[in-house]
C-alpha cells in the first residue's frame, strides 16, 4: 500500500496497514531536524525538495503544496498585521479597511489582491517527490482570519453583530479571490492534487470566538462555495483550524467536508476519544498529536507510549490521519519528534 492509497483509504473510513501521517514544523525546528537526520539540503521550507526529503525520511504520507508568488510581488493579510512586500522592501501599516464606513468603501478598496500575483504551476522539480504520495493543496481558502486582517478583529466582530452588509461585503470579496486561486491551481495541476485544505481559526482554547449562529450566517455560505469548487474538481475538502470548534462538525459534514483537524488537544471539546466516538464515522480526523505539552514535556519513551495510545484510539474503522495539532515548535526536543515518527513508522531511523 503506497502513501496515496493509505491516505485515501483512511478518508474513506477503511482500515490501513498503518495510520497515515503528516509533518508540520516551524523552520527553527525543521532545519535542525533535517540536519540531524542527515538530509543534505539548503532549504527546508515547505514546498521544497529539502522539506519533502524530510517527509520521506519521517515516513509521512502527505505532501503539502500551494501557489507560490510571482517574482518580487507579495500580498499578505492575516491575524493582526497587514503587510505588503514588493521586492525586498516590507511595508507595515494599519489594517487597510480599518476606517471603512460603508459597503461602498469596501467594494472600492483599490488594493484587493489580484489572483494574477500567484504562480500556479507546481515546480517540475518537485514532481518526483509527489509520486505515490497524497498531495494536499494547503490553506486555499482562509476567510475569518483574512477578514480580521483587513478590518481588524474588533471592527469585523462589530460588523457581524450589527452591520451584516459590511460583514458580507468583506467575506464575499475575500471568498471570490480564494475561489479564483483554487480554480486556477486545481486547473493547472489537474489530476495531481488529492485534497484541498480550507483553513481558518474561528475558535480558541475555550471554544468558539463567536456564536455558531454567526458562523452559519457569515462564514458557512462562503465555506460551502469552496466545498463546491472541490466537488467541481473531484478533490477532497479538508477543514483545519486551531481551537475547539467541534460544535461545527455536524454542519461541516452536512455541507460536504470530509476531513477536519487539527484537534488541538487542550481546546474545549477536543478530547480525542470522544471526538472519535462522536464524529469518527462521518469525518476523517487529522492531527491530534499534542504539540503544546505532550511532545515538549515528556521524554522520548513517554512520547512513544503516548503515540501508541493515540493510534490505538484512532485506528479502528479508519478515518484518522495523524500529525501535530499545530506545528512542532522550537522548544520541542528533536528526540521527541523523532520518537513520534519512529513509532508511527514502526522502525528506528536514527
Amino acid at each position: 500500500m503506497n502513501s496515496k492509497e493509505r491516505v485515501l483509504r483512511a478518508i474513506q473510513h477503511q482500515e490501513t496497514d498503518r495510520i497515515p501521517s503528516f509533518y508540520l514544523g516551524e523552520n527553527n525546528i525543521t532545519i535542525p531536524l533535517g540536519n540531524k537526520l542527515g538530509i543534505k539540503a539548503d532549504d527546508f521550507s515547505y514546498v521544497t525538495p529539502g522539506h519533502m526529503q524530510l517527509d520521506e525520511k519521517l515516513g509521512c504520507d502527505i505532501r503539502f503544496v500551494w501557489p507560490g508568488w510571482q517574482k518580487n510581488t507579495r500580498w499578505f493579510s492575516c491575524g493582526s498585521v497587514h503587510a505588503a512586500m514588493h521586492g525586498e522592501k516590507m511595508v507595515m501599516r494599519k489594517m487597510p479597511l480599518e476606517d471603512a464606513r460603508s459597503v461602498d468603501d469596501i467594494i472600492k478598496y483599490p488594493h484587493w489582491p489580484d489572483p494574477d500575483l500567484f504562480d500556479y504551476e507546481i515546480s517540475p522539480g518537485l514532481l518526483p517527490c509527489l509520486k505515490d504520495k497524497a498531495v494536499v493543496a494547503y490553506d486555499m481558502s482562509i476567510l475569518f482570519l483574512f477578514a480580521m486582517g483587513l478590518r481588524g478583529m474588533e471592527n469585523f466582530m462589530m460588523d457581524m453583530a450589527s452591520e451584516p452588509e459590511m460583514a458580507h461585503a468583506v467575506m464575499s470579496r475575500i471568498s471570490a479571490i480564494h475561489l479564483e486561486r483554487m480554480r486556477r491551481f486545481l486547473s493547472k495541476n489537474r489530476g495531481l492534487i488529492d485534497v484541498v485544505g480550507i483553513g481558518d481559526d474561528v475558535a480558541g482554547q475555550n471554544g468558539m470566538m463567536f456564536s455558531v449562529e454567526m458562523w452559519r450566517k457569515y462564514i458557512k455560505p462562503y465555506l460551502q462555495k469552496a466545498v463546491d469548487v472541490c466537488r467541481e474538481f473531484k478533490v477532497i475538502p479538508y477543514f483545519h483550524g486551531c481551537g475547539g470548534f467541534t460544535e461545527l462538525f455536524d454542519d461541516m459534514a452536512a455541507i460536504g467536508i470530509q476531513c477536519v483537524g487539527r484537534l488541538q488537544s487542550e481546546a474545549r471539546g477536543n478530547d480525542f476519544a470522544a471526538v472519535k466516538k462522536n464524529f469518527g464515522r462521518r469525518l476523517c480526523l487529522w492531527g491530534a498529536i499534542d504539540g503544546q505539552h505532550a511532545v515538549i514535556e515528556k521524554n522520548a519513551d513517554e512520547v512513544r507510549e503516548y503515540v501508541r495510545n493515540l493510534v490505538n484510539l484512532g485506528a479502528p474503522g479508519g478515518g484518522f490521519v495523524v500529525g501535530p495539532t499545530h506545528a512542532f515548535t522550537e522548544d520541542t526536543p528533536l528526540a521527541n519528534v523523532i520518537a513520534v515518527y519512529e513509532t508511527l513508522r514502526g522502525e528506528r531511523f536514527v
